[in-house]
């Protein structure tokens, strides 16, 4: 697993808190080295401004949890809606699937995507719905597919989805996608 820089980790914090550190190390820097202080302090800053950016805009997330547990909570047929919804909104074509091994196809551009929601509230996906989601891919010409869901994926299926043409969407991705549609008391 990849290790969590300090700046991926503020990305997910409320904007003050890189400002704070921003501060902070401005602080100490200028009592050790003065010439590079404002140097030191600047990416705090920067991050600082675009979190707030994004924080006022709604769409940045501070903490996913709260939102996947309302995700988590709904009926697949409320799920299904809000996840059509959220694609239709970026310009795609939605309709249901007629196969068990996907839920939806999103066309955009002519490009047919076909997506996988059904196991969104399991705390881990494994392999075997991406393996089945990549052979539908293959069966019917769509340039990739997109496995959703609200709890994690297992460590086989992150490693099958970087060799196939799965792409995973889970955690903060997935708050992202739906954030305008949940109610706004569940949202930052």
């Amino acid at each position: 697993m990849a290790r969590e820089t300090l700046f991926h980790i503020l990305s997910r914090q409320p904007w003050w808190l890189s400002a704070l550190v921003g501060a902070v190390l401005f602080g100490i820097t200028q009592l050790v080295w003065p010439p590079v202080a404002f140097f030191v302090a600047l990416p705090f800053l920067i991050l600082a401004a675009y979190i707030g950016f994004k924080q006022m805009r709604g769409t940045a997330v501070v903490d996913p949890g709260p939102q996947l547990e309302v995700l988590k909570g709904m009926s697949w047929e409320n799920f299904s809606l809000v996840v059509a919804e959220a694609y239709r909104r970026q310009g795609y074509t939605v309709t249901e699937a007629r196969d068990a091994a996907y839920d939806f196809e999103l066309v955009k551009n002519g490009r047919r995507t076909l997506l996988a929601a059904r196991r969104w509230k399991v705390n881990s996906v494994g392999e075997g719905p991406l393996k089945a989601l990549a052979a539908a891919v293959d069966r019917s010409d769509a340039g990739n597919g997109i496995c959703i869901a609200a709890g994690e994926f297992s460590a086989n299926a992150r490693s099958y989805a970087a060799t196939s043409p799965v792409s995973l969407v889970s955690g903060v991705e997935l708050v992202q996608l739906v954030a305008r549609l949940l109610p706004r008391s569940d949202r930052r």
